[in-house]
C-alpha cells in the first residue's frame, strides 16, 4: 500500500525514540508492518533483533502474517520456532518466553523467583480456588465476610503496583488489608509449592529477572529494536520492562492513542503515553490523524465528543471518506421497544447479519436485545468473559494435561482426582492435604505411598491406587505422544465421554462431544512438535487465549458485546445502546473528573468502531433491578452537534408492528388475546399514555406443578420445554435450541 506522508515519516525513523499517536482507523498496523519491512530490507537489520509487542493474539497474528507476506517468508508456527523472524507476539507470550528461556539457563534460587521451567499458569478460577482454600482452611475465615474475589482484587492491585507480599504490610490501613496481607503471604507460598504463577506474575517475575544486570544485557543485545502497540494500555510492570529493554540502545517506537485509554480498571496507566516525551526528551512525535475507516459525519462527531476532555494529547481526526448518512438517533419509549427497533432495522436492511455490531456498557445490558433477536429468529453471538476454555469438559481435560505436565499443580490435581467419580471423597483429600502440609510432599508422592497413611480407609486407599495406575499410564503416554493423541488417551483411560454425557439429552451430549472434538482439533496444530514440547507449548498458548481470538468470521450472525471488548473491532453498522445518564456514563463516574473522562474515551472508542452507519439509542424508561426507572439522556448525546444527527422515525417501526399484528390476528384468531395484551402493553408504556396508571398483572405460579422436561406455553414465545429446574429458576428451551432462564414463579408460563 502507499503510505501517506505521516506514515512515511513514522516508517523511516529508526534509530531513536519514536512516539506514534495513531487515532482509530489510521492504518497503524500497515504502518508498523511497513516499518519492519524497511528495517530489514533497507536498513539491513537482522529480523531476530526486532521485537514487536501487542496486547491481543489476534493483533499479533495479523502483524505476523503481514510481515511474512511483505518479506516473502513463512509465518512461524509459534513463538518457539527457531528461524530468522521478528519477535511479534503479545506481552504475556513474550514474557513467558523470556521466563522459560531464563529458567532453562539459571536455577530459580539464583533468580530469587522460586519457579521451575515446567510451571503452569493459573487462570482466574484457579486463583480463586487457591484463595478460598487459604481463607477457609488456613486462616479459618468466613468467605462471606472476606470474599475471595475481593481479596484477589487487592492482591492483583498490589502486584500491578509492584508491591510484593513482604512489602504489603506497609500498605495495611484497614481490617480488610490486614487480612489481604496474611492471604497474600500464604498465596505466594502456595504458588511456589505448586510451581504455578498467575497472570500478574507473568509480568512481575519477568521484571524481576530482567533487573539482574547480566540477564538484562543478554536480552538487550538480543532485541535491539523494540516496538510496542497500544502503549496507552500498559501498566506499571509492562512500562518498567519496556524501559529496561530499551535503556541500552534506545531504539524504541511506541504506538497508541491516549483517547482510547479505557482500561484503568485493569491498571493501565494513560500517563505512560502522555509522559513518554519526559522519559525520552529527544523523542520524535508523529501523529497519524487520517482515518481510513469511518465516514466524515462519524469522524466529526468523534472529534466533537473527545474534545470535551482536558487530559489528552491534542490532535484532530480527519478523513477523505464520503459524508455518507447521518448518525441515527433512536429515542424509544421503553427498553423493549428499543430492542425491537434495532432488530427491525437489522431485518429491513439488505446486509448480512455479520455486518451488524451491537454495543452496550456492561454485560447485563444485552438481555432485552437477545430476546428480541430470538423472537425474530436472527442468529447472534454474545462475546463476553465466558470462554470456550471455561466449559467443564474443557477445564477437566486441561486439568489432566496440566498435572501430567506439572505434578505439583495442586489445583488441577484436586479437580481430576475424583473426575470421573472414583469414590475419592473430600475427607480423603483433606487427609492427603494434611500430609502435604506436614511433610512437604507433593500429591504424586503421597499417592505413591498411600498405604502408609493410616487415617485412610482400605477402600479409599484402593480408589487412590486405581487413580494412580491411570495417572502413571498417562504420564508414560505423554512421553511418546503429541498432545492431541494424549487427550484421546485421557478420554479413553478415564472413560470420560461416558461420564460427561450421562443423564444428558441427545442435544446436550452432542454439544459436549463437539466441544471435546474441537479441543482435540486445536491440539493437532502442535502435532509437528516433540511430544513433551507439544504439551508444554499447547498449555501455555491456551492459557493466553481470549474469546476474541476464537472469532469465526465465516459465520453469519449479529455480534453483541461490551464496548470494552470491541476495541480491536470495526463493523459496517454499529448500534450503540443504553445512552442514558448514570448508565453511560456510569453513576460512579459522575462525580469523578478522571473517571468521567475515561467514560468519554469509551464513548469515542464505541463511535469509531462504525465504518458506514452508526445508530445511537436510549430508552425513556427501563425495567431495571425490579423497577421501572427513567433516566435523562446521556450527556454525551448533548455533546453531538445537531447537524450530524437524524432522529429515527418511530412511525416506521409502528407501521411494521401493526402489520405484524394484523397478520397474526387474521391467520390465527386464537392468539388474539395474546396480541391484544401485547398491543395494550405497548400503548400503555408509550409516551402518549405516560400519564395513565400502569396495569400490572401479578403472577404467582405454584412451582410444585413444574418438573424437568415439562412442556410449557408462554404468551409471546409459544411452546417451550423445561430443560433444567432449580426451585424457582428454570432453564427453558425453544424448539430451535435457544435457552432462556426464567423465574417460573412470576413468569407468564403455564403447563400444557
Amino acid at each position: 500500500m502507499n503510505l501517506n506522508p505521516k506514515q512515511e515519516e513514522a516508517k523511516n525513523k529508526i534509530d531513536w525514540p519514536l512516539l506514534i499517536i495513531a487515532w482509530a482507523g489510521s492504518w497503524k498496523t500497515a504502518t508498523l508492518t511497513a516499518r519492519v519491512q524497511y528495517m530489514i530490507k533497507e536498513k539491513w537489520i537482522n529480523p531476530s533483533e526486532i521485537m514487536m509487542v501487542t496486547f491481543t493474539n489476534k493483533a499479533a497474528s495479523e502483524m505476523r502474517e503481514r510481515v511474512a507476506k511483505t518479506l516473502w517468508i513463512e509465518v512461524p508456527r509459534n513463538i518457539y520456532s527457531k528461524y530468522n523472524f521478528p519477535m511479534v507476539w503479545t506481552f504475556h507470550s513474550i514474557w513467558i518466553f523470556i521466563l522459560k528461556d531464563v529458567l532453562s539457563k539459571y536455577l530459580s534460587e539464583e533468580l530469587n523467583i522460586w519457579l521451575k521451567k515446567d510451571f503452569v499458569i493459573y487462570d482466574e478460577s484457579d486463583k480463586l480456588s487457591v484463595l478460598k482454600n487459604i481463607l477457609k482452611n488456613k486462616l479459618n475465615l468466613d468467605e462471606k465476610e472476606f470474599p475471595a474475589r475481593q481479596v484477589a482484587f487487592f492482591i492483583s492491585n498490589a502486584k500491578n503496583s509492584l508491591i510484593t507480599a513482604k512489602w504489603y504490610e506497609a500498605e495495611v490501613d484497614s481490617s480488610i488489608k490486614e487480612i489481604v496481607y496474611k492471604v497474600y503471604l500464604q498465596y505466594e507460598k502456595d504458588l511456589a509449592q505448586n510451581n504455578a504463577i498467575d497472570f500478574d506474575d507473568i509480568l512481575v517475575k519477568t521484571l524481576a529477572v530482567l533487573r539482574i544486570p547480566k540477564i538484562l544485557n543478554e536480552y538487550q543485545e538480543k532485541y535491539k529494536y523494540l516496538m510496542v502497540d497500544e502503549y496507552q494500555d500498559t501498566n506499571a510492570p509492562q512500562y518498567e520492562i519496556v524501559k529496561l529493554l530499551a535503556s541500552k540502545y534506545r531504539n524504541l517506537a511506541v504506538v497508541g492513542d491516549d483517547s482510547q485509554s479505557i482500561y484503568s480498571w485493569r491498571w493501565a496507566d494513560m500517563r505512560n503515553i502522555i509522559n513518554f516525551r519526559k522519559d525520552y526528551n529527544d523523542v520524535l512525535i508523529v501523529k497519524l490523524e487520517q482515518n481510513y475507516r469511518s465516514t466524515k459525519k462519524i469522524i466529526a462527531w468523534a472529534n466533537a465528543v473527545i474534545n470535551k476532555n482536558t487530559s489528552w494529547i491534542k490532535k484532530e481526526l480527519w478523513t477523505e471518506n464520503p459524508e455518507w448518512e447521518h448518525i441515527n438517533y433512536i429515542e424509544s419509549p421503553d427498553d423493549k421497544t428499543e430492542a425491537s427497533i434495532i432488530v427491525n432495522i437489522i431485518k429491513k436492511k439488505e446486509w448480512n447479519y455479520i455486518d451488524n455490531l451491537i454495543l452496550y456498557r456492561t454485560n447485563a445490558q444485552s438481555r432485552k436485545i437477545e430476546e428480541a433477536l430470538m423472537v425474530a429468529n436472527i442468529p447472534y453471538r454474545v462475546i463476553w468473559w465466558q470462554k470456550f476454555y471455561d466449559r467443564k469438559e474443557i477445564k477437566d481435560l486441561l486439568s489432566y494435561l496440566r498435572v501430567i505436565h506439572n505434578p505439583n499443580d495442586i489445583v488441577s490435581m484436586k479437580r481430576i482426582i475424583n473426575t470421573p467419580t472414583r469414590k475419592i471423597w473430600l475427607k480423603s483429600i483433606e487427609i492427603m492435604d494434611n500430609y502435604r502440609e506436614n511433610f512437604w510432599l507433593n500429591y504424586p508422592q503421597i499417592i505413591e505411598n498411600v498405604d502408609e497413611i493410616e487415617e485412610l480407609k482400605t477402600w479409599a486407599k484402593n480408589a487412590i491406587q486405581n487413580f494412580n495406575i491411570i495417572f502413571e499410564d498417562l504420564v508414560k503416554s505423554s512421553e511418546k505422544k503429541v498432545v492431541s493423541e494424549l487427550i484421546k488417551d485421557i478420554i479413553k483411560f478415564t472413560k470420560y465421554e461416558d461420564y460427561i454425557t450421562e443423564w444428558l439429552s441427545k442435544e446436550e451430549k452432542e454439544a459436549k462431544l463437539e466441544n471435546i472434538d474441537e479441543l482435540i482439533n486445536v491440539a493437532t496444530e502442535y502435532n509437528w512438535m516433540e511430544s513433551r514440547e507439544s504439551l508444554s507449548v499447547f498449555l501455555e498458548e491456551v492459557a493466553l487465549i481470549t474469546d476474541m481470538d476464537k472469532n469465526d468470521e465465516r459465520a453469519d450472525y449479529v455480534t453483541l458485546m461490551t464496548i470494552h471488548t470491541s476495541k480491536w473491532l470495526e463493523q459496517k453498522r454499529v448500534f450503540l445502546t443504553w445512552l442514558e445518564e448514570w448508565l453511560f456514563p456510569s453513576f460512579r463516574s459522575t462525580w469523578d473528573q478522571h473517571a468521567l473522562e475515561e467514560e468519554r474515551r469509551l464513548m469515542y472508542v464505541a463511535m469509531t468502531r462504525a465504518r458506514e452507519e452508526l445508530y445511537i439509542s436510549r430508552a425513556k424508561e427501563r425495567f431495571n433491578f425490579g423497577d421501572f426507572v427513567r433516566n435523562p439522556e446521556s450527556r454525551f448525546l448533548k455533546e453531538i452537534p445537531l447537524e450530524y444527527i437524524l432522529n429515527y422515525d418511530l412511525w416506521e417501526y409502528l407501521k411494521g408492528w401493526w402489520f405484524s399484528f394484523w397478520n397474526n390476528f387474521s391467520s390465527n384468531n386464537e392468539s388474539f388475546n395474546d396480541w391484544f395484551n401485547d398491543s395494550f402493553n405497548f400503548w400503555n408504556n408509550s409516551w402518549w399514555f405516560k400519564s395513565k396508571p400502569k396495569v400490572i398483572v401479578k403472577i404467582n405460579n405454584d412451582i410444585s406443578m413444574f418438573v424437568r422436561w415439562d412442556k410449557v406455553s408462554h404468551p409471546k414465545f409459544w411452546n417451550w420445554i423445561i430443560t433444567s429446574l432449580n426451585w424457582e429458576l428454570a432453564e427453558i428451551a425453544f424448539s430451535w435450541k435457544w435457552i432462556v432462564k426464567m423465574n417460573i414463579k412470576i413468569a407468564p408460563v403455564r403447563k400444557i
